[in-house]
């Protein structure tokens, strides 16, 4: 991909990004309700939910109020709460790992299960294995994550207490804390995504294993390992890459579910309480912020494109 592409992918991004912010503001103040009131309290006179109507500049018009959140913006602030007075950019920064983190280790699981698992079906195709991997893959989709999360906890830290149940730790506490506090939210939300790649990468090791050059690599003599990953992987890979780049944003707001069961403080319970008191900057800041990392993740999409498939890199 010529770095000219890659311009071009990013300046769709910031189309992309104010196109939400446009939205984003649009619908919060449609949204019913008035943060003033409950900053205010129930005993509150009219006089005092005018006056914090007034202190944080929710008299001026929708337009104005929207130009001034931009400026902001662009200088890197993200407002403050109406209810904490806290930066948004902090509130943000102190929930994103733990999010990120869950996000990260459930599409590692989706690869790792779903790529490998469909690989072998693939390979094994019509036999007992692709079968099985087909039925699993099925029930892989249809149970909600937060239902599997229930079970993963029940098993494996109530009962056996082999993992903790609840909470996170952040990575500075150490590698083990870390990641036994992640293993099952994260497995819980990548096993749909795991079903999904599953059933692609084997439709798509499928389609690749009929093609013309499968077949004169074969009667070259290249088999098993050499033939998947000289020939194979990378043919079989784009439509998998493409469907992982989807799913990446459905795992970033899926993993709201997932916290709220594993009581975990991230992006998804801070956006739940923004949403509830109707705290504007901390919902708009939590949007933006998603609309970034699925951007990013679409860019990364676009490069590895023309990584595995180098006549994609002049388009």
């Amino acid at each position: 991909m010529t770095a000219g592409m890659v311009l071009r992918r990013l300046a769709a991004g910031v189309l992309v990004l104010w196109l939400v912010s446009v939205l984003t503001f649009l619908l919060v103040q449609l949204t019913p309700g008035d943060p003033a009131e409950l900053i205010a309290g129930e005993n509150a006179t009219v006089e005092d939910v005018a006056r914090i109507r007034e202190q944080l500049g929710l008299n001026a018009p929708v337009v104005e109020q929207y130009l001034r959140w931009c400026g902001d913006l662009l200088r890197g602030d993200l407002g403050d709460s109406l209810f904490s007075g806290r930066s948004v950019a902090e509130t943000i920064a102190q929930a994103a790992p733990a999010t990120l983190s869950i996000t990260g280790l459930a599409i590692a699981v989706a690869v790792v299960v779903g790529v490998g698992a469909g690989l072998v079906a693939g390979l094994k195709q019509g036999s007992w294995v692709d079968r099985a991997v087909s039925t699993v893959a099925t029930l892989g989709i249809a149970m909600p994550s937060f239902w599997v999360a229930m079970l993963l906890i029940s098993a494996f830290a109530l009962s056996n207490r082999w993992l903790p149940a609840t909470g996170y730790a952040p990575l500075r506490e150490g590698l083990w804390p870390w990641l036994s506090h992640l293993i099952l939210p994260a497995t819980a939300l990548g096993l749909a995504t795991a079903a999904e790649l599953a059933r692609h990468t084997r439709g798509s090791v499928c389609d690749v294993l009929v093609r013309p050059y499968i077949r004169t690599a074969r009667a070259r003599g290249a088999s098993g390992f050499w033939l998947v990953r000289r020939h194979l992987l990378r043919n079989a890979a784009i439509p998998v890459v493409t469907v992982l780049g989807l799913q990446a944003g459905r795992l970033l707001g899926g993993s709201i579910v997932v916290e709220v069961v594993a009581g975990i403080t991230g992006l998804g319970t801070t956006a739940i309480n923004a949403v509830l008191q109707r705290d504007y900057p901390v919902i708009q800041g939590y949007v933006l912020f998603s609309a970034v990392i699925v951007v990013l993740v679409n860019l990364a999409v676009d490069l590895t494109y023309g990584w595995i498939n180098p006549k994609v890199r002049v388009a």
